[in-house]
Parts: C-alpha cells; sequence; structure tokens
C-alpha cells in the first residue's frame, strides 16, 4: 500500500482531509485524525513549541489507535491513501506524523508500506 501526504493546493477530490477547520469540499472526511482544537490552538499561538505539539499528537493518535482501532485498519486496507493537510511542508505538519503512524501500525499487520511525504 502507499501513503501520500499532500497539502492542501495540491489534493484531489476524494483524498482524505485531516485538518481540523474549514471546507471538506470534495474530500473524504478525516478529521477525527486531526490535532484536537487545544492542541491547535496551543501550538498556533506558540504556547507549544514543535516538539511538544509533535509528541501531543502522537499521543492522541496512538489513544485513538487503542480506543478505535478500526479507523486506521480501514485505511490499512486500501490500495492508496493520501492525507491531506493546510500546511505547505510536511516538515511540521501532523499529516506527516500521522503518515508515520500509519506506516508503523501497518508493518505491524505486516502490510507493506510505501511513504511519499511531500
Amino acid at each position: 500500500m502507499v501513503i501520500h501526504t499532500r497539502s492542501l493546493g495540491q489534493a484531489r477530490p476524494g483524498d482524505l482531509a485531516t485538518y481540523r477547520w474549514g471546507s471538506l469540499r470534495a474530500f473524504e472526511n478525516g478529521r477525527v485524525f486531526a490535532p484536537s482544537e487545544g492542541l491547535l490552538v496551543a501550538y498556533k499561538a506558540g504556547q507549544v513549541s514543535w516538539d511538544g505539539y509533535e509528541r501531543r499528537y502522537r499521543l492522541e493518535m496512538e489513544a485513538l489507535a487503542r480506543r478505535s482501532p478500526d479507523l486506521f485498519l480501514t485505511l490499512l486496507r486500501r490500495p492508496e491513501v493520501t492525507v491531506v493537510c493546510y500546511e505547505a511542508s510536511p516538515a511540521r505538519c501532523h499529516r506527516r506524523l500521522l503518515a508515520d503512524l500509519l506506516a508503523r501500525i501497518a508493518g505491524e499487520q505486516s502490510v507493506q508500506v510505501v511513504l511519499d511525504v511531500q
């Protein structure tokens, strides 16, 4: 399976929109994978560093994976999934963190993954 990450400007209809705010337009609703509103607001306000954001987002997603593993496993059954967010670069964007987590879960399920992070 292939996991792509894209900014909103590169997204195509049917891609998995994982951002907290804004229109989903023609995208699949993936807001369950967005950072919590509290975390996002704190990060945007400069109250949380990138390292803190990354750590807290991973904890949020790991908790979600424990509560609702089928959300992740359903994505991993697809031949490919494209995770979309607003940030132009994946370097400081949760879509890269989500792709990494999906790849880790895939490995635990013996699913081969190719990451295409953009």
